[in-house]
């Protein structure tokens, strides 16, 4: 079963702020902005990365200080597309004019990604070492997009068993299971996927969309 994930692509209200607002950077283009989540925290640590539509060699790329905030200074002038990432979220992507002087102001909001989700460092799983355990998600899930779909399964129950709450694991085990065919156990996967959870909607699909397939006895 196929997984495509689909940038959030944010129209952005970028204000250029005169020149004389920000003295200090009279003479040159300032791009600055904050990252948060949907629930309106702000988020430490996400990728930045811009490029000019107009000359594909100006990239500038940089990471969201502990309060979401970043900042680029001395663009060349014109449009400027930015997208931002980070672990456990799908991405965004905004565009923002840029001129001679001045500054332009952005802000980005991330979706937390169900099948991906970041992990908690604070209530129930505090103490938990997330950097280790964020490795292991991305680890399990470069298993499953390259086809070792065994691997993936043994990776993922390995971290539910460690991780009991990252239940929209349960999710990405039975899609595995698809890919193998073992429709029983893929169905049994989806099944374990706790009601009203961010992966339930999803879960509730893919259950109708296998039903239908293991009745056609395909």
């Amino acid at each position: 079963m196929s997984r495509f994930k689909r940038a959030a692509v944010i129209f952005l209200v970028c204000s250029a702020i005169c020149a004389t607002a920000v003295p200090a950077l009279a003479q040159a283009a300032v791009v600055a902005g904050r990252v948060r989540g949907a629930d309106g925290s702000t988020l430490e640590g996400a990728t930045v990365a811009g490029e000019s539509l107009r000359n594909s060699s100006r990239t500038v790329e940089g990471r969201t200080d502990d309060g979401g905030w970043f900042g680029f200074l001395g663009l060349v002038s014109g449009p400027w597309r930015f997208v931002i990432t980070k672990f456990g979220y799908e991405p965004a992507e905004g565009v923002a004019f840029v001129r001679r002087t001045g500054r332009v102001d952005m802000n980005f909001v991330l979706n937390v990604d169900p099948l991906r989700p970041p992990v908690p460092t604070t209530g129930v799983l505090a103490g938990i070492p997330a950097g280790e355990i964020q490795e292991e998600l991305a680890a399990a899930h470069r298993m499953f997009d390259r086809g070792r779909f065994n691997d993936a399964i043994e990776a993922y129950e390995e971290l539910l068993e460690r991780v009991p709450q990252l239940t929209s694991l349960h999710l990405q085990i039975g899609h595995a299971y698809v890919e193998r065919r073992e429709y029983e156990r893929a169905l049994a996967a989806y099944e374990a996927v706790p009601a009203e959870t961010t992966a339930s909607d999803e879960a509730a699909a893919a259950i109708d969309a296998l039903q239908a397939v293991m009745a056609s006895g395909r």
